[in-house]
């Protein structure tokens, strides 16, 4: 029997327990029919998520991606492929697709035709109706049904916390206050017409404010977005350390009770590079807020590489607190290395950081307008 989904409602899990389970036959066509998954038209080939045929099959939880790659495990069985691909390995045996598996802005798709001949016959269980947040009718934009969306600035360090600070003293609490506050009053501009959206920061002036704190605001306010804005330095300050980059967690954990911070984050001199094991691992755990802070990451150091000169470093997996517990997507950014005498200069000026500001609130709006929130 499948794993109940751990957000099912009361009155759901009773029914399930009060219920026989059935089991029935799979067909993917009928099913994205009566659960009203969206589904895209490309090249005249009907898709879908990847997620959506996870909840489908009941096992959101069982599934990983080593780069290209994409394992779903179903019943003790395996579902193999590969993105671009016409080849699908189910049950051992292979399978080929007419049109390919595609990868668009963070989401995997597949065709339905071709996966609904392949899983034809699947058994699996009569599933509990849940209705998706966002869900749409034929010939209608997909808009979530969401009656406030909050956005949760976080300028990174603050008060006695300074954070690294450059070679001529510019400290980063004031560059990430400087920015973030700049960033909100860009998203407030641009998101005027929408009442429902709104813009906080964890901190609005120069005071102390500790992780545990910043989680907890952003629990409080019930956050749909974490994004924390900080100024990178590197362990033994190099002078020419340069780039941004853009950080998630490779995992999520919803503590009544929050721990204290471990150990300083930050001044990283190298990113260790994860072993093909552990990435499966970690992606068989992924929460969709896991998922959805890679999305976002995304777009953070698309909108960053198209106006910074500087090096595009990539977004990368790692456990820093505010992202490992926040239980919403969440992002922590690093606009460029203060231990760099020509990037401290450069984020003197004004107009500097406006443009980052604005760069970082535009790839909020892309991410907004991709999951149709706006």
């Amino acid at each position: 029997m499948t794993t109940i989904k751990k957000k099912i409602s009361l009155f759901l899990l009773m029914v399930l327990f009060l219920s026989p389970s059935f089991c029935f036959s799979l067909d993917l066509s009928e099913e994205i029919k009566e659960r009203k998954i969206p589904a895209y038209i490309i090249d005249n080939t009907s898709y879908i998520s990847v997620k959506s045929l996870l909840r489908i099959l009941g096992c959101e939880d069982a599934w990983g991606r080593v780069e290209d790659r994409v394992f779903i495990v179903h019943e003790g069985g395996e579902i193999k492929f590969r993105l671009g691909g016409k080849q699908v390995i189910f049950e051992g045996r292979t399978e080929y697709l007419n049109s390919p598996v595609r990868e668009v802005e963070g989401e995997v798709l597949i065709p339905v035709d071709d996966f609904g001949k392949i899983l034809a016959g699947l058994k699996t269980e009569a599933p509990a109706v849940k209705e998706e947040p966002w869900q749409k009718k034929p010939g209608e934009t997909a808009v979530l049904k969401k009656e406030k969306f909050v956005i949760l600035i976080d300028p990174g360090h603050g008060g006695s916390d300074r954070g690294a600070v450059g070679n001529y003293g510019l400290e980063e609490k004031a560059v990430n206050l400087d920015i973030a506050k700049r960033m909100g009053e860009y998203l407030k501009k641009e998101l005027a017409k929408k009442s429902n959206i709104k813009i906080y920061l964890t901190r609005d002036d120069d005071i102390n404010v500790s992780l545990e704190e910043r989680v907890q605001m952003a629990k409080d306010i019930n956050a749909d977005i974490f994004f924390s804005i900080h100024t990178n330095s590197t362990r033994y300050r190099n002078p020419e350390a340069n780039g941004f980059e853009t950080y998630y967690s490779g995992e999520k954990e919803n503590l009544m009770f929050l721990p204290p911070p471990s150990d300083i984050e930050g001044l990283e001199d190298d990113y260790e590079k994860e072993s093909a094991l552990y990435k499966i691992l970690e992606d068989l755990s992924a929460t969709t807020a896991v998922d959805e802070s890679r999305i976002l990451a995304d777009f953070v150091q698309e909108r960053l590489a198209e106006r910074l000169l500087t090096p595009d470093r990539g977004t990368k997996r790692r456990g820093f607190y505010v992202l490992k517990y926040t239980p919403m997507p969440a992002v922590l950014t690093e606009v460029g290395f203060l231990c760099n005498p020509n990037v401290e200069w450069n984020l003197r000026d004004i107009e500097v950081r406006k443009a980052i500001a604005e760069t970082l609130g535009k790839a909020v709006l892309d991410y907004l307008a991709f999951r149709n929130f706006i």
